[in-house]
């Protein structure tokens, strides 16, 4: 059942690609005539860039290579890249079409149609790449968000940094100089405690350690601990060998469990939704011992969904990620639809919650619609 549902999902997937890139070369082949030399090489590069991604991924997954790890680089670049082309030519048909009504167009380029297509060609081609080239310098340059919030509990002499991150996708794509960067970044909050809710690695354990995941996780430093949660990707990748590698970097690693943090607060950690299709369940909130506590409680829950089970459980702060906030806009449009928050501080009640948009990236390796961040919390208490 499993393995069909999985066919069905990756049909589906592309199907979706197949349809997309069709419609990228209907345009792309009016063109082909005027392009000269450049013919032959324009085209072998939109079907090797096509198949780049499918291939690299699907080819990784049964034998893996430097030549499909490639495959799966380079496609997951163009995955980026044809989004904005996609847009950008949905665009150019709108204009055509409102071209024939209002005559918007120049009349030197409607009386020229291999100018025309030349213009259109070279415009696209060269708007796409400048947005893919600033959602990189986007994605490579985190911020550090801070804000103070406070908490019903014991009164404590300061506030506590707790600095959360989430959904840094360790792999093929985040690489160790990348991964060194946000570990140098949580360091430099000086938190007390570090909270990683979920996707730490992204399709693969064995890529994540390939760039030394267990030794970068282990320079963390935080008088308090080092926690975090598993999200659907380590559950894709494999839950057992994700929580392992880990606690081989001094991590602990909370699976429908909770601990309690220096008499301050109890910290609850959950098993992403994602465990129900790996032949798991995860506990109710209402059912981890040590909610019902005296102390605060902060729950770290990757996906936010059903934010009203925390509420009813009396948790004072919530902190998720997984929604990147779409990545690419205008992706984010779809999550804000989906969740009842994809980014920031929603209040429900009495309880808190925190919508990270992550400091890594999944599939492109850039991002368009929000600003990697790592987010420090300075918590008091009253």
């Amino acid at each position: 059942m499993r393995i069909f549902s999985f066919i069905s999902f990756l049909g589906i997937v592309l199907g979706v690609y197949g349809v997309a890139n069709l419609y990228i070369w209907l345009h792309l082949a009016k063109v082909v005539p005027y392009l000269g030399a450049l013919r032959v090489p324009v085209v072998l590069a939109f079907w090797t860039l096509v198949a780049a991604f499918p291939v690299g991924r699907i080819g990784g997954a049964f034998c893996r290579c430097t030549f499909t790890d490639t495959l799966a680089i380079v496609g997951s670049w163009y995955l980026g890249f044809m989004v904005y082309v996609l847009l950008l030519l949905a665009i150019l048909d709108i204009v055509r079409i409102a071209d024939h009504w209002f005559r918007i167009v120049p009349y030197s380029l409607n009386r020229r149609p291999g100018r025309a297509a030349l213009v259109a060609f070279w415009s696209v081609l060269s708007l796409a790449v400048l947005v893919v080239a600033a959602g990189r310098w986007n994605a490579i340059t985190p911020v550090v968000r801070e804000y103070d919030i406070v908490l019903r509990g014991s009164s404590k002499e300061r506030p506590l940094r707790v600095a959360v991150a989430t959904d840094l996708h360790v792999g093929l794509l985040v690489r160790n100089h990348w991964l060194s960067r946000m570990i140098e970044t949580i360091n430099s909050t000086r938190p007390d405690m570090v909270l990683l809710v979920g996707d730490i690695v992204d399709s693969d354990v064995t890529h994540a350690q390939e760039e030394r995941l267990s030794e970068e996780l282990g320079t963390l430093s935080a008088p308090l601990g080092v926690f975090a949660v598993l999200g659907n990707h380590e559950f894709y990748s494999g839950a057992e060998e994700a929580a392992a590698s880990f606690r081989d970097g001094g991590v602990t690693v909370l699976r429908d469990e909770a601990v309690q943090v220096e008499g301050i607060l109890t910290l609850v950690g959950r098993d992403d939704r994602a465990s129900a299709r790996r032949g798991s369940s995860r506990f109710p909130l209402s059912a981890i011992p040590g909610v019902e506590g005296s102390l605060p409680v902060i729950v770290m829950d990757h996906t936010p969904s059903d934010l009203q089970e925390a509420e009813d459980a009396g948790v004072s702060l919530q902190v998720s990620g997984h929604t990147h906030r779409g990545q690419l806009w205008p992706f984010n449009f779809m999550t804000s639809r989906i969740f009842e928050q994809d980014w920031g501080f929603l209040k429900k009640g009495e309880t808190l919650y925190y919508i990270s948009c992550g400091v890594g990236v999944w599939g492109p390796p850039i991002r368009t619609s929000s600003r990697p961040e790592v987010v420090v919390l300075n918590v008091s208490f009253q």
